[in-house]
């Protein structure tokens, strides 16, 4: 069972030079501007007076300090510490979930409710905040407080974003949804963050995105769900979702596994947000399907692991957390290829503890991922060559830096009089957009889902990381 992934992993490779051909085709205290109670308003509001809800496109420049409508829906309202003279972070007499004075209160000059002042009302420093489950979902390393930080400091060492220097802050989520939304509010409302971005967890940035809306707040993420995101005017997904990828991952599997692409399997987590990315899968090819509480215990994965091998499944697509399938991995008796999607599936620091715990189970498994591996980031993107030189660093970097770069960029095209509205609106006409290692995107008012490819990894036990098959492929 040893020779089987390390004999997969050669045939991979012979045609990893395909694919690259077939992707070169492919085209290259601060002041807040809008609060509200979920939507995007179009018209030219005054002083800042917004109605009660979402993202001013029009208006004046100035305004008292945040005092929108009276019933945005936001989940915090009232006088919160983002506030200033200027406006809160989202401000608001009334319609947050939290009443009362206080910093979660009703009636003030910051919170999350009410839409806000209009026009030019950031000041010399945009901070971009971002959740990550950093406990909870996959080992991740001690390297994510450096790595968050490289990007920041190589663009502010440039002049910055259209003259702003950019701060970025990380909160964990946990892992759990209602820790995600707790801790996005905590971003907006005290650390004055002027977008989110998710890194990972499909729960956990369905969640913050549905807050993020209500509060008028942009939001980006790498692609997951698309269940509850599509309707969200402020909401943008960096990278391919798991419902797009889930034809390509078909495909990838008839064209890389053809002799094992009849026995194909999908075990997965039972959460909602799951549900669009198993139907366009197992929509694409015939396989069995395995369905798992979202927090399996010991006894569910060796069972379906179990039942995997009776069944004889060759090649299987594993959607859940990295730790449950470290698990299941260990409880596995035969001979799988697993193919996957997803961001932390291929972290190195996933690929450690399987090459040391099971390789012969682990072995030559590939990911679609939005970020390369260490071995290509360097040369895809010499600016993070440049960036990360004479430093310590590892696929994190990567990840890290790959995200950064596209918010940055995205930020930079929204010009100089940036607000929120301004942002959501010159994204949407981003078409053929490559930013660094970042897959091309193409957005329009009616698709914020604007990505079209992927970086395709595999696991090297010898090396105990993933390697870089294709980069920017499309199947």
């Amino acid at each position: 069972m040893t020779d089987g992934p390390r004999l997969r992993r050669a045939g991979v490779l012979a045609v990893a030079a395909m694919l690259a051909v077939a992707a070169c085709g492919q085209k290259s205290g601060v002041h807040v501007s809008a609060g509200g109670g979920g939507g995007f308003e179009t018209g030219g509001a005054d002083s800042g007076e917004g109605g009660g809800g979402g993202f001013d496109t029009g208006g004046g420049a100035g305004g008292d300090a945040g005092a929108g409508g009276d019933g945005g829906g936001g989940t915090a309202g009232g006088s919160g510490s983002a506030g200033g003279d200027g406006g809160g972070s989202a401000g608001g007499d009334g319609g947050g979930s939290a009443g009362g004075g206080g910093e979660a209160g009703g009636g003030g000059d910051a919170g999350a409710g009410g839409a806000a002042p209009t026009g030019p009302a950031w000041g010399d420093t945009i901070v971009v905040g971002i959740h990550a489950p950093v406990s909870g979902a996959a080992p991740v390393p001690g390297s994510v407080p450096r790595a968050i930080q490289v990007y920041p400091r190589w663009i502010n060492s440039k002049g910055g974003i259209n003259g702003r220097q950019l701060v970025v802050e990380l909160a964990n989520d946990e892992y759990q949804p209602a820790s995600a939304v707790q801790v996005c509010q905590e971003l907006v409302q005290r650390r004055n963050a002027f977008l989110l971005f998710g890194v990972a967890g499909t729960d956990q940035i369905q969640a913050c995105a549905r807050f993020a809306e209500s509060a008028g707040v942009p939001y980006l993420s790498a692609g997951v769900t698309e269940r509850g995101l599509r309707d969200l005017r402020g909401y943008f997904a960096l990278s391919m979702s798991y419902a797009q990828q889930g034809p390509f991952l078909a495909n990838f599997i008839k064209k890389q596994f053809p002799d094992l692409a009849g026995n194909a399997g999908m075990v997965y987590s039972d959460t909602p947000n799951f549900a669009d990315g198993v139907q366009a899968f197992t929509s694409a090819i015939d396989a069995k399907t395995y369905r798992l509480p979202r927090v399996p215990s010991s006894t569910d994965l060796a069972n379906a692991a179990r039942q995997m091998c009776i069944d004889g499944v060759r090649v299987a697509y594993p959607l859940m957390a990295p730790t449950d399938w470290l698990q299941m991995l260990r409880a596995v008796t035969c001979d799988i290829q697993w193919s996957g999607v997803g961001v932390t599936m291929g972290l190195n620091s996933v690929a450690a503890v399987a090459c040391a715990d099971s390789p012969e189970r682990f072995d030559g498994a590939t990911f679609f991922s939005p970020f390369p591996g260490v071995d290509a980031a360097p040369t895809i993107d010499p600016e993070f060559a440049q960036a990360v030189q004479g430093e310590s660093w590892d696929d994190i970097y990567v990840l890290a830096w790959s995200a950064a770069k596209a918010i940055g960029e995205l930020l930079k095209q929204a010009g100089e009089n940036l607000n929120r509205a301004g942002f959501v609106s010159s994204t949407e006409q981003v078409q053929n957009l490559r930013i660094g290692m970042n897959p091309t995107l193409s957005y329009s008012p009616d698709d914020h889902f604007g990505a079209g490819e992927v970086h395709v990894l595999q696991a090297d036990c010898s090396k105990r990381q993933y390697v870089t098959l294709a980069s920017f492929a499309r199947f």
